[in-house]
């Protein structure tokens, strides 16, 4: 693994383009890995409105967005949030705030420099800082290489959520 020139900090709105193209690389790459073809890629994807929903996500669930800045540009990010317990969740266990990753994202010519484990270490802290108990990610069945990648960061399989084509 070569090591990590990058420094980890609060996303800006100088930020910005660069996240919007993180997250248009991810999109397209898991739209790639969907044997149903039912992700969106490309102009089909509307990331400006992606961005939107997840920005107002974060601000409404406690929650932080972090980059990775090699002092060129964003390199990666983590976007999560530590939504309140809902009474549906205290039905089956008790009330605890667990943080939730909705993104992480490394520029595909830096994955596997140490910036992916940089990112989920800095939101895990975070997490903790803000009482959080646990920390959630969970990824597209077909992207093995972060399933992979989750489990060296200490995550274990939870929930399995199957789907079946009706036509």
């Amino acid at each position: 693994m070569l090591e990590p020139m990058a420094a980890i900090r609060p996303y800006t709105e100088t930020d910005h383009a660069g996240l919007l193209r993180l997250i248009r690389e991810l999109q397209d790459h898991i739209s790639s890995l969907d044997p149903l073809r039912r992700l969106k890629s490309g102009n089909g994807f509307d990331v400006e409105a992606y961005m939107t929903n997840t920005m107002e996500k974060v601000r409404k669930e406690r929650g932080c967005i972090l980059v990775a800045d090699d002092g060129n540009g964003i390199i990666g990010c983590v976007i999560g949030i530590i939504p309140s317990p809902s009474p549906e969740q205290s039905l089956e266990s008790p009330p605890i705030l667990e943080g939730v990753i909705l993104e992480l994202i490394v520029a595909r010519k830096h994955r596997g420099s140490g910036v992916g484990s940089m990112l989920m270490e800095a939101m895990e802290q975070y997490y903790r800082e803000e009482g959080a108990e646990y920390s959630r990610v969970s990824c597209f069945a077909p992207n093995e290489d972060a399933h992979r990648f989750y489990g060296a960061c200490g995550y274990g399989d939870r929930n399995i959520e199957m789907l079946k084509s009706l036509f």
